[in-house]
């Protein structure tokens, strides 16, 4: 496994817990497979409203609260994330709910454990991809499994916000195209490893995939709980949203799809 990725998986496990709490004072993952709203915006339930029945793949799925809302919406979810502990909270919370949710423990940028086409959409979001040292592989891998004529859906933190820590003065802790690794020291005795991928970097990895765009919208204009850019919430965008439908590699997918 990439030794960057590695890092970042047990900072993950290390805050597993702490993250657990944080989502049980919210009490957000009790309601959201009954109201995905809580957790989907207005512009991902434009796309995934229809999920009953279809097979949908949520990467990253840290908290799991998507996986919730998509399966209390009839879909066939499987859950991938890198953390094992975030999802052993994950599986057991599903089972509080009564939902059946595949659980898989893989990085995104090697899905060499799922076949080439085995779903109907596939979704990311969240704060996802500052995780991720190679995007583009990212975006291929999620693409390659998803069905001719799928959804990838991206709803992620945009990346002019994410050029800011919590407290951070009005001078960004880097410049925008400088893609980094950034690596910050946790109270765990732990290394934290970041990337910064521009807005270009995200829409041109989902058409190398193999998509056509079908939306890229930036949206949200309020302050996160857990804000980087703390004095400037009101003046940026959120989310990056990006929606891409896998194209046809031939005459014969084009007849499956």
């Amino acid at each position: 496994m990439n030794n960057q990725h590695e890092q970042n998986r047990a900072c993950w496990n290390s805050w597993a817990d702490w993250w657990r709490k944080k989502a049980d004072q919210r009490g957000i993952w009790q309601k959201c497979h009954r109201n995905p709203e809580l957790v989907l915006s207005p512009g991902e339930m434009r796309f995934l409203s229809d999920v009953r029945g279809k097979d949908v793949c949520v990467l990253g799925s840290g908290d799991n609260e998507v996986v919730f809302a998509l399966a209390g919406m009839g879909a066939m979810v499987v859950s991938v994330d890198i953390s094992e502990k975030q999802l052993e909270i994950a599986e057991e919370r599903a089972g509080i709910l009564g939902l059946d949710v595949s659980f898989l423990r893989a990085d995104v940028i090697d899905l060499s454990s799922i076949p080439d086409g085995r779903f109907d959409v596939v979704y990311t979001g969240g704060h996802i991809s500052v995780w991720i040292s190679d995007v583009a592989r990212y975006y291929a891998e999620a693409v390659r499994v998803l069905r001719p004529g799928g959804l990838f859906v991206v709803n992620d933190y945009h990346p002019i916000r994410q050029m800011w820590h919590e407290g951070d003065g009005p001078t960004p802790r880097h410049r925008y195209f400088n893609r980094g690794p950034y690596e910050y020291p946790t109270d765990k005795g732990l290394t934290q490893v970041e990337f910064h991928w521009t807005t270009a970097d995200h829409i041109q990895a989902v058409v190398d995939a193999g998509c056509t765009l079908v939306k890229v919208d930036e949206h949200g204009e309020y302050e996160e709980e857990e804000e980087y850019a703390t004095f400037v919430p009101s003046t940026l965008p959120m989310y990056l949203m990006i929606v891409g439908r896998k194209e046809a590699s031939n005459k014969t997918d084009a007849a499956d799809a």
